[in-house]
């Protein structure tokens, strides 16, 4: 066994449990945990139990500013706009460029999740906090558990493997482009949440926070790599789930969905360590299933129609994150090859 095979069969068992229990269960928001339990079983090895209660901290801190702005900030436009505009800043600029969007995804999914559900009441967005919290702690148990029974260790050549694929160097960006990129994705960004407040948009905030998201990745704006990119994770995992969501409307038993999802995680777990170009794509696809599939399972009768509607934001977050990622990059850029080019007289 190589230690490809190693780490999809343990993402691929790892992803199923976490989704027969919280789906079997059914807590509030329960399809939220598999999802993030995915971003900590890619790791190749576990963060270590400080560093997990690090990450819960983190994500409470960004929880509790969601509260805060809710409670006293989100009715008073001239004071929410700057302070998310600044929030965004802060978020972007210290994040380290190529490095796993987990810290703009956690503090991201805090500060706006969390104000836009309090449209809907006060109490759904503490309740909502809450079980956010719960679904972090427990995605961070699975990636515990299935890290500790299904270790790089247990193979031999894990120490060879290592040494022929060293750590890439940190991308290094210098500070006045850092601030500029920093910049660009908080306007986009911001763009996005006056949009969706303003409108109130509480049933689309997939779509925000996937554009919340997407415009953090300062290292890949306006470019045609993310345009691919984004793309592709989408229509992989909608084709994938809307295969997943036909069939289970044939057998629509527990046991049936569980079958079903251990099949496709183990399809893009193979995919996702294949060490292709394609790679990225699929585990940003496999999210995207993930997303898809829980969040149109939970039993309503307007399930098959929403089903589609939550493809549909999903793509509208992608084109909107990207021509406003393109346009704003057009505004800020300072157009220095035009100049040099000019003819001295």
């Amino acid at each position: 066994m190589s230690l490809q095979t190693l780490r999809s069969i343990r993402l691929a068992l790892g992803i199923t449990a976490a989704v027969a229990v919280s789906y079997g269960i059914g807590w509030p928001l329960a399809y939220v945990m598999p999802i993030l339990t995915v971003l900590f079983l890619a790791i190749p090895v576990w963060i270590t139990w400080p560093g997990a209660v690090k990450v819960v901290l983190l994500l409470a801190v960004a929880l509790l500013i969601g509260v805060l702005i809710s409670e006293f900030v989100l009715h008073f436009p001239l004071l929410c706009v700057p302070l998310y505009a600044l929030l965004f800043f802060m978020i972007y600029y210290t994040s380290s460029p190529g490095a796993p969007p987990l810290v703009p995804l956690f503090m991201t999914m805090g500060i706006t999740l969390i104000p836009i559900i309090s449209f809907s009441g006060t109490m759904v967005a503490h309740l909502v906090a809450m079980a956010l919290l719960f679904d972090m702690a427990a995605a961070l148990f699975f990636a515990w558990l299935f890290h500790s029974l299904l270790p790089d260790s247990l193979l031999q050549d894990t120490s060879a493997e290592v040494k022929k694929a060293p750590p890439a160097a940190a991308v290094q960006i210098i500070e006045k482009e850092r601030i500029r990129l920093a910049l660009v994705s908080t306007i986009v960004a911001s763009a996005a949440v006056l949009l969706f407040f303003a409108l109130n948009l509480s049933h689309y905030a997939l779509a925000m926070l996937y554009i919340c998201i997407m415009a953090g990745t300062p290292d890949q704006n306006a470019s045609v790599k993310f345009i691919k990119g984004s793309t592709l994770a989408t229509v992989i995992g909608g084709v994938a789930v809307i295969v997943a969501y036909n069939l289970l409307v044939v057998s629509p038993t527990y046991l049936f969905m569980v079958f079903l999802v251990l099949l496709f995680s183990l399809l893009f777990s193979e995919r996702i360590y294949s060490g292709s170009s394609l790679a990225p794509a699929f585990q940003s696809g496999f999210t995207t299933f993930l997303v898809l599939l829980g969040s149109s399972t939970g039993g309503s009768d307007a399930a098959s129609s929403d089903f589609y509607l939550r493809i549909a934001q999903i793509l509208f977050a992608g084109l909107f994150t990207i021509l406003g990622l393109v346009v704003v990059e057009h505004l800020l850029r300072p157009r220095l090859q035009k100049s040099s080019t000019i003819p001295a007289a």
